[in-house]
């Protein structure tokens, strides 16, 4: 804890006007950070970051305004590309749960009924550029996506646009389906984040695709663990 103290460590809380601030300015404090705020509104949010640009931002999807989850998301990524965010969910809502777990700068989904008892764990995520899911939401994710999967996958193997892909892009997006940022997959595969965001450029460029959800959603539909599998056994 002594090693942080020298540093500046800003943290925003981000919750509906009625939510206690207690347990997370707590934990919050015991991590090291030593510039907590609080906004009330997502426009406040979205105020304060056009002049600073904290380390990690503590949301709720209860904090009041117009935006969706996914729109604020997607602008406070804009507005604060290093920033972590650590989003705390009600309820589990399936329209907007692939949002939200592919969220480039989510580092932790707590709901809120376990959010106390997480939260140390989550902070630990978003400080290592990881990813921690409640485990209820995790179940509720990898039961939506192995729906989808056979939703999606036909009997017969149709790899598509996949098969273009070198072995390291496949990789790559094989990571960005479990759900890593671009820093895990880095840092698992033993490589720069620039090379991470190149790799990722060039599977959008291949499967012709604009952001991260599509290509995850485009590797479900097109079978890339069957790709890979076959891929090795060759």
């Amino acid at each position: 804890m002594i090693k942080h103290q020298s540093l500046s460590r800003e943290a925003i809380i981000a919750l509906s006007p009625v939510q206690s601030t207690v347990q997370i300015t707590k934990e919050l404090n015991m991590a090291g950070f030593n510039k907590i705020e609080r906004v009330d509104y997502q426009e406040a949010l979205i105020q304060h970051l056009n002049f600073n640009k904290p380390n990690i931002i503590v949301m709720s999807s209860e904090l009041p305004g117009e935006r969706s989850t996914a729109d604020l998301l997607n602008m406070v990524a804009m507005s604060s590309p290093n920033t972590r965010v650590i989003f705390i969910s009600r309820s589990i809502e399936e329209a907007s749960m692939f949002d939200i777990y592919f969220a480039k700068n989510i580092s932790a989904w707590l709901l809120s009924e376990r959010a106390e008892r997480t939260m140390s764990l989550a902070i630990e995520a978003a400080e290592a550029c990881q990813l921690f899911i409640d485990f209820v939401l995790n179940q509720a994710i990898k039961t939506t996506l192995s729906t989808n999967r056979s939703v999606l996958t036909s009997n017969e193997t149709n790899y598509a646009n996949l098969e273009l892909l070198t072995e390291r892009e496949a990789e790559v997006l094989k990571y960005l389906c479990e759900g890593f940022n671009y820093k895990a997959v880095a840092k698992t595969l033993f490589i720069s984040e620039s090379t991470v965001k190149t790799h990722i450029n060039n599977i959008f460029t291949k499967l012709q695709v604009n952001d991260r959800t599509q290509a995850v959603l485009y590797a479900l539909k097109h079978d890339l663990e069957g790709l890979m599998k076959a891929t090795v056994s060759i």
